[in-house]
Parts: structure tokens; sequence; C-alpha cells
């Protein structure tokens, strides 16, 4: 594929790119939820996304066995609060790259703060920059027009991602 020329398959991924949003602490319902209802609330925010890379769908054992894992608090009345919600959210996104005992850590570490809306918006505003930076090809230093450039900075993805993995593991281990 040519990098900037015009094609569906560019075309997709710039109309996902402009639409993906993780949903900010206002917009999580102010109403506490059933476990049904926050399933389908992340299914239906992370659904097409996260379905186009393989990434499992969010089950109800997942949210218990977070639960179970004291990541999450557990539910109050068979609901979960808009804290819950958003972690449940954390959660299902660090899934992707940690343990379940690294993501605890992350959690501890994100509760710790003094404004857990706060520190959950710069969550999803760093993801969301993230995600835009590496599929938007933004983050490559050179943006060149070359036959195998996609597998190279397949590489130099996977190599960012091992930094930052690493970076992370050693803040939180020690």
């Amino acid at each position: 594929m040519e990098i900037g020329k015009m094609t569906k398959e560019n075309t997709d991924k710039n109309t996902f790119l402009d639409t993906f949003h993780i949903p900010r602490w206002d917009e999580l319902p102010a109403i506490d939820l059933y476990m049904d209802q926050v399933i389908s609330f992340t299914r239906s925010s992370f659904g097409e996304f996260f379905g186009s890379k393989r990434v499992p769908p969010l089950t109800k054992s997942m949210v218990n066995n977070y639960v179970k894992a004291r990541i999450i608090d557990p539910p109050v009345n068979k609901k979960y609060s808009r804290l819950s919600m958003a972690m449940v959210i954390v959660v299902y996104i660090l899934k992707v790259c940690y343990s379940t005992e690294e993501i605890r850590k992350l959690i501890d570490i994100g509760l710790s703060l003094p404004s857990n809306p706060t520190t959950y918006n710069r969550f999803c505003e760093a993801v969301e920059h993230a995600v835009q930076a590496v599929f938007s090809g933004s983050i490559h230093v050179e943006n060149l027009k070359e036959r195998g450039r996609e597998k190279r900075y397949l590489v130099d993805n996977f190599a960012l991602s091992f930094a930052c993995k690493l970076y992370v593991q050693s803040i939180i281990n020690d």
C-alpha cells in the first residue's frame, strides 16, 4: 500500500482514528449499573475497535475475576458505581498488555492520586493520543514512501511497546 494514497483502507483507518473515543468520567453512567449494563456499556464503547483488533469482548467472568483479584471494587447490591465502571474500562484496556497483578498495581497507583475523575480522564486522553500516534504513523521519525515500510514500522512499534512495558514494569515493581 502506498503511503498517502487515498484508498478504502486508508479512509476506514482515518475514520476510525477520527472517531476513536474512550468515554470520559462525565460520560459514564451517573447511576449504578448491573453487570449486564456494565458489559453492554463497555461493548458499545469498545466493541468495534477491540473486535477489529481481535481482542476478546468483555464478559461477566472477566469482571468477576477482576473483582476477585481486588482490582475492581465489588458491586453494592449487585450494582457497580461510576468509579467501578471507570475501573472496568481501564482494566479492559490494560489487560491487552499487562498481567492481572501489574494491572492491580497500576490501579492502586491511579487511585492514590488526588482526583479519580481527573486521573481517569488523563488516562483516557493518553490512550487516545497513543492510539492516534501509533495507528497514524505520526510517531515514526521517517515517513518514507517505500516498499517494506509497514514491516519496519511494525518492528519499530514492537520495540516501542517493549520499551514502554519495561518502563511501566520497572516503576510498579520497585
